[in-house]
């Protein structure tokens, strides 16, 4: 890491992680983050990583940025007018898509499930059900078939 680097990242550590982490779940991007402190994408991502645990709280906080981009589409939604309408819609749409990439919460897209089923093995497992089934039970009929015994366990029984 160079000595302007080192400095960018001494820079963000003094303004502070709860600082930047809350400045990004109020809706500010990274992009506008990196922007404002003037420092490179790069030297962020090092910042990021230079400490455990810091890139699963930096992922929490663009996680919980998504409600933020959310209510913000509610927002343009429920603010449009007559005259206002379609550039609302488009605000809506941007902020739902923005919050459906920063939280799962708010991914409605349609998913489609397949469900693959071979008949083979359906009627091997139903082969395998009967096939218990005649082992379990076993009746001994007489010459004009009536019951003589039945046993539940595979053991015929006189009666």
């Amino acid at each position: 890491m160079g000595k302007l680097m080192r400095e960018k990242v001494a820079q963000l550590e003094e303004i502070g992680e709860d600082t930047i982490f809350d400045r990004m779940v109020e809706g500010h991007t990274v992009k506008s983050i990196v922007g404002d402190l003037k420092i490179g994408w790069r030297t962020f991502y090092k910042w990021v990583d230079s400490v455990e645990g810091r890139r699963e709280r930096y992922e929490e906080a663009l996680e919980q940025s998504g409600h933020f981009y959310a209510a913000r589409a509610v927002e343009a939604a429920q603010n449009a007018d007559k005259d206002t309408v379609n550039v609302a819609r488009l605000q809506a749409e941007t902020d739902k898509w923005f919050a459906s990439k920063l939280n799962q919460t708010y991914d409605v897209r349609h998913r489609e499930t397949t469900v693959t089923l071979k008949v083979e093995d359906l009627h091997a497992q139903a082969a395998a059900l009967i096939s218990n089934e005649v082992e379990r039970e076993i009746i001994e009929l007489d010459e004009d078939g009536e019951i003589i015994g039945q046993s539940d366990d595979g053991q015929s029984s006189g009666l």
